[in-house]
């Protein structure tokens, strides 16, 4: 049966993350009480069917549910999740349905450690933090454009097969920050062919139309294909603002034997804007104002002129061939271009003197990214006496190119945040600022996975050469940096008959910036170093999995918000970041699924230049998060097909600023859906921010708030044949 089917009365299994082994161990129990789940062979998943078939589980492949067993995301190789010395957090191709999510900021929603949605229902982009810090951003293992407004990018969940969060630097990627990297695994050709068509309506508007077809393309399984199609037309709870994307993912897999696979990967998005939410002042959103709460539906901008446009394509293939029982090859090569445009206005604090009339501000930035990397890597698997050896080697390049402008003015009318009037004239400013920035990067690594017993040691090292180039358009000048530096990391694991696997490691990570100052000065690279341990448990008689991990991460030439220059960021000083996170999926009882998660992330400034600044708190990252999230579905003798669940979020108290002074305060969020299966059909409902909760996700500043995400709504059909 194809794995579009779903279970009947099964549930889905999910991921908790306990404290002690006593606790472990209770779930261990309350696992093997499950007579309904059957014990799986390393490396094999349960099919998701009635009739319980199983099919092989790769680092990339399709998994039917919430679990994962395996990754390549942070190590390259395809490893059992007990193995890898650090956390790794994988949001399913299931679970992103089930929960509804459009952008990646709402996939990593029960995801611990992480933050998202920040700045509320922007169409724009995917805000994120994990640990602290922005992670780096890929799709398929290749790193994305990394500008300030094209390294931002909205990829479409549906496109992916999964999300892999992976938690500190990974020494065979380099070019890391410390907190690690978002990769975004593309839905890939599969030998069964597979069709679904499927039409979602909801709040603001929506309507969505998607297309998912795969399968071989040549009668001896050779060739096989897949089309992945998206176009969503929405408005916005705010005013005026409209979101149109279209998203085409096609890909192409060639497959001789089973040792040689070429796959062409393409993904292809326009997304269209027609406004900015948020760019409030505290005065009545976050503090009462004596005119009232100003409307989350206000519009600070100004229809008719803001737009924001983005065009992305990406190109590349993913290449293996197995030589022979020991050696594999693999390159890995991608074309990435991001284009933006954004001519927008915003408003900037009230009038001195009046609470309820905006001054506003033109703001013009234009930005095209492009990026092309490549990846060589020769995997040899070998023993030495009783250790067995997965030994990668390997040689990536990447080129960025990265051409921003911007045109900064004051020269629009002021806006009445009460009774809004527009239609005023917006002159165009001139550029304030236009930089050209090329950086090439280097990168030689070696890691050995080592296989002794029940331990598991990795070590890996790098070395990156890097150069810079930047080009000040405006005044002729530019200036040129070289960098080098040596990386590494050592993990260490053991994994027990049980299922429990405590691991600790230590890694440093290496990051240049594609960023400048106000000034137009490139940025240096940023250096960080953490060391992590913790306990995984997979039951043996069961499909969960828990994670409890801690760690301490220090980052030095940290990027910061500038408090003098308005979209600008500034390098100072050293963040600490300490913390707990606990994670778990697992099945509570027979067609009861549950995802939990806790995270406690004490992210501060240890070193600065600005003594307002020093013991801070990050901005925007809370100390506590906390959710949980839960599916039943009935039984086939009572209600067949027919499945409720939701979850709630807790985001802790966060500051909005350096230094402190503007305290965004804590948030409880209820998420609920339902869904329907009969026959090929799949009926969803999902619901978020079920009670629509009035809530200011953050103040930058006391004239830049953005309301959080308010209640949306929709229901979608899928047909599979």
């Amino acid at each position: 049966m194809p794995p579009f089917d779903r279970r009947a009365g099964a549930g889905m299994p999910a991921r908790f993350s306990l404290v002690t082994l006593a606790v472990l161990g209770f779930f261990a129990a309350s696992a093997r009480a499950q007579s309904s789940v059957t014990a799986q062979p390393p490396g094999q998943l349960q099919q998701i069917t009635v009739t319980g078939q199983v099919e092989s589980e790769t680092a990339t492949s399709p998994v039917y549910g919430m679990v994962a067993k395996r990754t390549s995301t942070g190590l390259k190789t395809d490893t059992d999740i007990l193995e890898a010395p650090q956390s790794v957090s994988v949001v399913t191709r299931e679970q992103m349905e089930l929960q509804g999510a459009k952008g990646l900021d709402e996939v990593v929603r029960y995801t611990p450690g992480t933050v998202g949605g920040a700045f509320g229902q922007d169409p724009r982009s995917d805000w994120l933090l994990v640990r602290g810090f922005k992670p780096a951003e890929y799709l398929d293992s290749m790193p994305l454009p990394d500008g300030v407004w094209t390294g931002v990018t909205r990829l479409e969940p549906y496109a992916m097969e999964r999300v892999e969060i992976l938690k500190g630097p990974s020494v065979v990627y380099g070019a890391l920050p410390p907190s690690g990297f978002v990769n975004s695994v593309s839905k890939r050709p599969l030998a069964e062919a597979q069709r679904e068509v499927g039409l979602e309506l909801g709040s603001h508007n929506l309507k969505q139309g998607t297309l998912d077809l795969t399968g071989p393309l040549s009668e001896d399984g050779k060739w096989l294909y897949r089309l992945v199609a998206l176009a969503r037309d929405s408005d916005n709870e705010v005013n005026y603002i409209s979101d149109k994307r279209y998203m085409l993912a096609p890909s192409l897999t060639y497959k001789p034997s089973t040792d040689t696979t070429f796959t062409v990967l393409g993904m292809f998005q326009n997304a269209k804007s027609t406004g900015v939410p948020g760019f409030l002042p505290e005065e009545g959103t976050r503090l009462p104002n004596p005119n009232g709460q100003i409307p989350r539906s206000l519009n600070a901008g100004e229809p008719g002129f803001d737009k924001y446009d983005k065009d992305t394509q990406s190109l590349g293939y993913l290449f293996a061939h197995r030589l022979n029982e020991t050696v594999t090859l693999r390159q890995n090569l991608r074309f990435n271009n991001a284009d933006v445009d954004h001519p927008s206005v915003g408003a900037l604090g009230f009038v001195a003197g009046s609470d309820r009339i905006l001054n506003r501000y033109v703001f013009t930035p234009n930005e095209k990214s492009k990026v092309f990397s490549v990846d060589n890597q020769a995997e040899f698997n070998f023993a030495t006496g009783a250790v067995a050896h997965t030994l990668l080697t390997g040689l990536d390049y990447k080129r960025s190119r990265n051409d921003y402008a911007y045109g900064f003015g004051f020269d629009v009318n002021t806006l009445d945040a009460y009774a809004p009037v527009y239609g005023g004239p917006v002159v165009l400013p001139p550029d304030s600022s236009h930089t050209v920035q090329t950086q090439r990067q280097l990168g030689l690594y070696a890691q050995d996975q080592m296989r002794w017993d029940r331990w598991v040691a990795t070590l890996s090292a790098r070395h990156d050469a890097l150069d810079s180039d930047n080009d000040n358009v405006l005044t002729g000048v530019g200036t040129t940096r070289s960098d080098n530096k040596w990386t590494g990391r050592a993990g260490l694991n053991y994994v027990m008959p049980s299922g429990i696997a405590p691991y600790i490691a230590y890694s440093t990570s290496f990051q240049p910036l594609m960023q400048n100052d106000f000034f137009g000065n490139p940025f240096e690279p940023t250096t960080g170093k953490q060391w992590e341990a913790g306990v995984k448990y997979r039951p043996v008689n069961g499909n969960a999995l828990f994670t409890a991990s801690v760690f301490d991460i220090r980052q030095r030439n940290v990027a910061t918000v500038d408090p003098d220059h308005l979209f600008f960021t500034v390098q100072q000083g050293e963040i600490t970041s300490q913390g707990l996170e606990l994670e778990a999926k697992f099945q509570a009882a027979r067609g009861l699924d549950v995802i939990a998660s806790y995270a406690y992330t004490d992210a501060r400034v240890t070193q600065t230049t600005e003594p307002a600044t020093l013991d801070k708190q990050v901005p925007l990252q809370p100390k506590n998060q906390a959710s949980l999230w839960v599916d039943y579905r009935f039984p086939g003798d009572l209600l067949p097909g027919f499945g409720i669940g939701g979850g709630v979020r807790y985001m802790g108290p966060t500051y909005g600023d350096s230094a402190n002074t503007l305290r965004n305060p804590s948030y409880t969020l209820l998420d609920f859906q339902a869904h329907y299966d009969v026959s090929n059909w799949r009926f969803l409902l999902t619901v978020s921010n079920l009670t629509n909760k009035d809530y200011v996700a953050t103040c930058q500043s006391t004239s830049l708030c953005f309301y959080g995400y308010g209640r949306t709504a929709s229901v979608s059909a899928r047909y599979m044949f």
